[in-house]
């Protein structure tokens, strides 16, 4: 349960982490298990921002070398290719740990990349960068990577409905993996952070106040119930995503001369449903304005598309595709895939994230490789603040944080004994890969999602601790069968249980909105959408 914050006012931490998305939910386990004191806290509930609103992709790095005529990309800015390089590297890591250590959480499937004349990723592109994949990462899983120049049809079951088959060279295919869905992770990491001895707090905001003399930073705490407290930390890790240069704003009683980390770029998705020839299967492409572009396996017959992306500014809660950016992935995968002749009809719902890249002046898209910024210079000695760090390489970034730890702390008092413990995931949560639960099973979990899992609306038990939203929309009588399932553990009356439904529907219906929804519930139209 959430602590009380009194009881915690003037308490110490060796690190305070900001943010509880996936990067800041592992490096807070990955801290604790190291045996330092750690506090960590997040304004919303764990995995609000982009943690839960990536393509959901467990890559083996194939797309930081994809890019419009990459070898003139690549040759007139070299740097670019050592970031690429490097990120690759980090894909094929996280791929081997997380595939070979947690099997039950992410799917693998094979993907296809279709080749054409006019497309700017050549089959020596292809035979390059898988080659240096493998000189680059672990061995397993194996990518089984092969060329197919002939009888597509015969071989690949959809591939009668790709565009102009008569003019396909070839099609090339290897092994891929999508999670299952990444908020489970980040959840099980911060529940392992605490189960550790951590003291986490989400719907807790955090500010920075102020450094005393020995260097420790005061934060002010506000729980979402107005309570507050004061309490220390001798390092900071901000780890708030979207948000680190709001939290770097904020900090002191004057305003710092913090430069601005954040680059937002925004990346809607659309969800169908597809034939069965399509099972075991996913398609890669780059998309008409050059930009990687996906058909990903979810669960049972639905696969997405996507992801857009495009600047982005303001304040990612709440990010919805819009109408454009819906038309626009519709467009893309009737280019792709001239024979499934895709509606808005068959839209059952999207989504869209803002991914918290690295500004840079240069770039107008942002740095997309994971750095870590100390920020003394910009007068908040002791904070540090990462941006860039993708979903599937968040154990790598936990344990680069511990490093910058253990470099401006020293080792831990606390010593751990025996082997680091391995990352824990949740084996009684409902997954998508599995039928969906019902009857008691639904009611466990869901009661489990707040009773043992810090959840504290309907959206953190419908969406990020049992998945059961990112099936389908549900109707008016699941999630009131949902809140009933939980009101007395949270202490709702019958009119708040009425108003919590309420709330999640409009949520479902704009956030997450349908092809064909009620266009008077669009989200406001953002600086940074696609065009028509």
């Amino acid at each position: 349960m959430q602590h009380a914050l009194a009881g915690i006012a003037g308490s110490q931490w060796d690190v305070a982490v900001i943010g509880a998305g996936i990067n800041g939910a592992a490096t807070a386990r990955e801290l604790t298990m190291a045996g330092y004191s750690v506090l960590l806290c997040e304004k919303g509930d764990f995995a609000d921002g982009a943690s839960s609103r990536s393509s959901r992709m467990l890559h083996c790095g194939l797309r930081y070398f994809e890019a419009e005529d990459p070898v003139r990309a690549f040759a007139l800015h070299p740097r670019r290719f050592l970031q690429a390089v490097t990120m690759a590297r980090a894909g094929m890591i996280a791929r081997h740990e997380i595939a070979t250590t947690a099997p039950e959480a992410v799917k693998p499937f094979t993907m296809c990349f279709p080749v054409y004349p006019e497309s700017p990723v050549r089959p020596w592109h292809l035979d390059a960068g898988l080659r240096l994949l493998k000189q680059l990462g672990p061995s397993e899983p194996p990518l089984e990577y092969r060329k197919i120049t002939s009888d597509f049809e015969a071989r690949l079951p959809f591939a009668g409905h790709l565009r102009d088959r008569d003019r396909l060279q070839l099609i090339a295919t290897y092994r891929e993996y999508v999670f299952d869905w990444p908020e489970r992770f980040c959840v099980d990491a911060a529940l392992e952070a605490e189960a550790g001895g951590a003291t986490v707090l989400n719907f807790c905001k955090a500010r920075l106040v102020e450094p005393d003399a020995a260097g420790c930073w005061e934060i002010a705490l506000e729980a979402q119930d107005g309570s507050t407290a004061k309490v220390g930390a001798r390092l900071v890790f901000n780890m708030a995503g979207t948000w680190i240069d709001g939290v770097n704003a904020g900090a002191g009683e004057r305003p710092t001369r913090s430069r601005r980390l954040v680059r937002g770029t925004k990346g809607s998705h659309v969800m169908v449903r597809l034939p069965e020839a399509y099972r075991g299967y996913g398609i890669a492409a780059m998309h008409r304005q050059g930009m990687p572009f996906y058909c990903l396996p979810s669960h049972d017959d639905f696969f997405y598309f996507g992801p857009t992306e495009t600047p982005f500014e303001g304040d990612a809660a709440d990010v919805a595709a819009t109408e454009a950016e819906i038309d626009f992935l519709l467009g893309e995968a009737n280019f792709l895939l001239a024979g499934l002749g895709l509606t808005r009809k068959d839209v059952v719902f999207t989504w869209a994230g803002v991914r918290p890249l690295t500004f840079d002046e240069a770039q107008p898209m942002g740095r997309r490789s994971r750095e870590i910024h100390d920020l003394s210079d910009d007068g908040l000695p002791g904070v540090l603040a990462m941006t860039a760090g993708p979903v599937m390489s968040h154990r790598s970034a936990a344990r680069t944080m511990r490093e910058r730890a253990e470099a401006i702390l020293g080792k831990p008092q606390r010593t751990m004994r025996g082997e680091p413990a391995p990352w824990r995931i949740a084996s009684n949560a409902p997954r998508l890969s599995e039928p969906e639960p019902s009857g008691n099973l639904r009611r466990a979990a869901m009661r489990r999602a707040v009773s043992e899992e810090r959840a504290r609306d309907l959206k953190g038990i419908l969406y990020t601790r049992t998945a059961l939203a990112w099936r389908r929309h549900l109707a008016r009588h699941e999630v009131e069968d949902a809140a009933a399932s939980v009101a007395d553990l949270l202490a709702w009356s019958p009119e708040r249980v009425a108003r919590e439904v309420d709330e999640f529907l409009a949520y479902q219906r704009t956030v997450f909105r349908a092809g064909t929804a009620d266009r008077s519930y669009a989200m406001p139209t953002s600086t940074g959408d696609m065009q028509p």
